[in-house]
């Protein structure tokens, strides 16, 4: 080979090089996995402000971790196993896993009207059809709650409750609600007589996930959507997921609104099958600042958990197809 060839070889390479530093890493490039985590990711994180991402994925053989980018604009810091991220709706999970606890333990059931958890009266949460609201559809978000009311505070909400009119016959169409959550929460409170956070400290405390807390500033929002976590404690929550040992768990994912086949709801969690078939059970989380996405494919026993510290229009979307892309290198 001509020494020309040998300089434009050179200059390529050096030049990939470059192109592949412009974005900090830590993926050990080994497998194939790896080759294709690492393609995704970069696709991901090269969009303009886009910051950090973690990558946590669990197969049958393993957990495999991942992360790029940086943990604020200019520190070159990578994130790590410990970083903290706002986890947002992924957060709803949780509060479902309480729901279906109290289930399993006889304080709640999932056909009962959920007046009979609150404290006082509440003879507005009926339909005009007479049927009350149900935990259920508040789990499945069906209850047709608004998705915010504007007071912070327990009292203030309380108040907005009572004054709000359903205008439905009965419970109908999916309609997100994170007021619905709110009031899951308030609920599992006075039925334990415990805070929510000491509460949700039980299964933290049991799947030692000793980095995940309430941390948004709306300390209200917590069972709708205030917890951070890190990838070390998601992946032990995915674990948890997959395993489906516990009754609580099991209930969880059960279907309350919809079918497989066209998309279902249960405890938060969408339930259904991708163009490939393949059966899931996912969630996702935004906030001001953080992206999130949680998938579990049971059938196969794998779990993928994306936390990014960016959240813009498009990065749900992105997220998704980067979950797509990880589910095939799984294979």
């Amino acid at each position: 080979m001509d020494m020309k060839k040998i300089l434009i070889l050179f200059v390529l390479l050096i030049g990939s090089k470059l192109v592949s530093g412009q974005v900090l890493s830590a993926n050990p490039m080994k497998s194939r996995l790896d080759m294709v985590v690492d393609k995704a990711a970069k696709l991901y994180i090269a969009e303009k402000g886009r910051l950090g991402l973690s990558i946590g994925v669990v197969t049958a053989s393993g957990k495999y971790q991942y992360h790029y980018g940086e943990t604020a604009p200019g520190t070159a810091k990578l994130p790590n196993d410990h970083s903290l991220y706002e986890i947002g709706s992924i957060t709803k999970t949780f509060t479902g896993l309480l729901v279906a606890k109290a289930i399993t333990e006889g304080k709640m059931k999932l056909n009962a009207d959920i007046c009979q958890y609150l404290p006082g009266s509440f003879p507005n949460l009926h339909y005009s059809g007479g049927e009350p609201v149900k935990v259920g559809y508040l789990l499945s978000h069906t209850a047709q709650l608004p998705n915010n009311f504007t007071a912070i505070d327990k009292s203030g909400f309380m108040k907005e409750l009572r004054a709000f009119k359903l205008d439905s016959i009965k419970p109908s169409s999916y309609a997100y609600s994170n007021a619905g959550y709110k009031l899951l929460g308030y609920a599992l409170e006075n039925v334990y007589q415990q805070a929510y956070a000491k509460l949700l400290g039980t299964y933290l405390n049991k799947l030692k996930m000793i980095d995940t807390r309430v941390t948004y500033s709306e300390k209200e929002m917590a069972a709708a959507g205030g917890l951070s976590s890190t990838l070390e404690d998601m992946l032990k929550y995915m674990d948890y997921q997959l395993a489906e040992a516990d009754a609580a768990v099991k209930l969880s994912h059960r279907v309350i609104y919809g079918n497989v086949e066209q998309g279902a709801y249960g405890f938060q969690w969408a339930i259904g099958k991708t163009r490939n078939w393949d059966y899931y059970i996912r969630a996702d989380g935004g906030t001001e600042g953080f992206r999130t996405f949680f998938s579990l494919y049971p059938n196969d026993r794998i779990g993928i958990v994306l936390l990014s510290n960016k959240n813009d229009d498009k990065a749900g979307q992105d997220l998704y197809r980067l979950t797509v892309a990880i589910l095939e290198g799984c294979r």
